[in-house]
């Protein structure tokens, strides 16, 4: 297991201001707006605690819907992860990962709230939707670098409850395989990771993928056009 801390992040307040601008509004900013912003990413590097797991684990074999993996030393183990099974076929290993920015920007966002600063409160949370972007991608960025290391490359990011056939209830095996209780997470009922602003993947290595870094199944999404990472990080121009 690898446990991966980042400190810092690479954006600032004007790009927080830039991504909550909606396309095509024309109107300026306001004064108010501007204080908010620049309130909340100080606010926000106070607050940051990133830290992303890491497990790989050994694909034995797939199935209609489902891989086996195991780990030196320890027995086969089924994981469903629906429909789009056929992704990991090329796969020699999968990498489990866990990202989250930390409890301690949720209970900010919470103290904002109860003190009715919500401009505030939504600024906190457009910068944990940035950190949490930009941890993901350097924690996927350390699969590429370990898949690259054995000459292999890296397929897509496939994310439960954004892969149809694998619902969210796919996080609780995730969680469990990449030992979420190490980095300060939990799960609720519903499966979502506590605290939120925290998310989980699985990708396959292996010699049959491409060498380039695999990206997430934005396409096949349900929740693509809702997508708050979505409508913060990507552009359809």
């Amino acid at each position: 297991m690898e446990i991966l801390e980042i400190s810092g992040v690479s954006f600032g307040w004007e790009e927080m201001l830039s991504n909550a601008l909606k396309k095509g509004r024309k109107r300026k900013p306001s004064e108010d707006m501007i204080s908010a912003v620049k309130r909340a990413y100080e606010k926000g590097l106070v607050c940051l605690d990133m830290r992303s797991a890491l497990e790989i684990y050994k694909k034995e074999s797939d199935g209609d819907g489902y891989i086996v993996i195991s780990q030196e030393g320890g027995t086969c183990e089924k994981l469903f992860v629906g429909s789009k099974v056929g992704l990991l076929v090329p796969a020699e290993e999968v990498a489990i990962l866990l990202c989250a920015v930390g409890s301690r920007l949720i209970d900010s966002m919470r103290e904002s709230e109860k003190a009715g600063d919500y401009l505030l409160m939504y600024y906190l949370d457009v910068f944990g939707v940035l950190a949490l972007a930009g941890l993901s991608s350097k924690a996927h960025a350390r699969v590429s670098e370990i898949a690259a290391s054995k000459g292999w490359g890296a397929g897509p990011v496939m994310q439960p409850g954004s892969v149809p056939g694998w619902s969210v209830e796919g996080q609780r095996d995730l969680y469990r395989l990449a030992h979420g209780e190490k980095i300060g997470l939990t799960l609720n009922d519903a499966s979502f990771l506590i605290p939120h602003l925290s998310e989980s993947s699985l990708t396959g290595i292996g010699p049959h993928y491409g060498g380039e870094p695999g990206v997430k199944m934005c396409d096949g999404c349900p929740r693509r056009d809702k997508c708050l990472w979505r409508i913060e990080n990507v552009s359809d121009e």
